[in-house]
């Protein structure tokens, strides 16, 4: 019996590795890519939920960019205050686009120490890549470097309202909306 159960323990970690070796070798390329950089990973973030009418939102996409359990806080143009999780997140992005949606980065400020950084990131919300924006806000995301990559632990975003966003937060001169 105590072999049995000695064999048990030595089997299953093993195959736990095993599983794990294949599921990160399953993953498309791509997103293994994304997850390299700051900058992958910012650009992902962006691509995963744009798209034209009639786009297909990728959960599998998004989730290999945030980290387990990642949190996003959201205040809309109403100053709505919502606490979710992603999976909670991506329930609203199960239908096809209805219309074109774009989440255009238009400046971003990096702080980053060791393994941690933190992104303030200005977007503009148009219909088409090139379109004339019709909302703006920012986002702030944390992210932390594990496994020779990284992961968004959370973000946060705020529509612009009646208080304009911050000059510091807005590209340079000859950057028109």
């Amino acid at each position: 019996m105590k072999h049995f159960i000695r064999q048990r323990f030595c089997i299953v970690p093993t195959l736990l590795m095993l599983a794990a070796s294949v599921a990160a070798e399953s993953v498309e390329p791509s997103f293994q890519d994304n997850a390299k950089t700051l900058d992958g990973v910012i650009s992902a973030y962006y691509e995963v939920v744009s798209g034209p009418k009639g786009f297909e939102y990728n959960p599998e996409r998004d989730s290999f960019l945030h980290a387990r359990n990642a949190m996003i806080t959201r205040f809309n143009e109403k100053g709505d205050f919502q606490r979710h999780t992603l999976l909670d997140e991506q329930k609203s992005l199960e239908e096809p686009y209805a219309e074109g949606f774009f989440e255009v980065e238009v400046n971003r400020i990096v702080e980053e120490y060791g393994g941690i950084a933190h992104v303030w990131s200005t977007y503009e919300i148009r219909e088409s890549p090139n379109g004339k924006a019709f909302a703006r806000g920012i986002n702030s995301i944390s992210l932390y470097f594990k496994d020779d990559r990284w992961w968004i632990s959370s973000w946060s975003t705020q529509t612009e309202d009646t208080r304009e966003i911050p000059d510091k937060y807005l590209p340079g001169p000859g950057h028109a909306s």
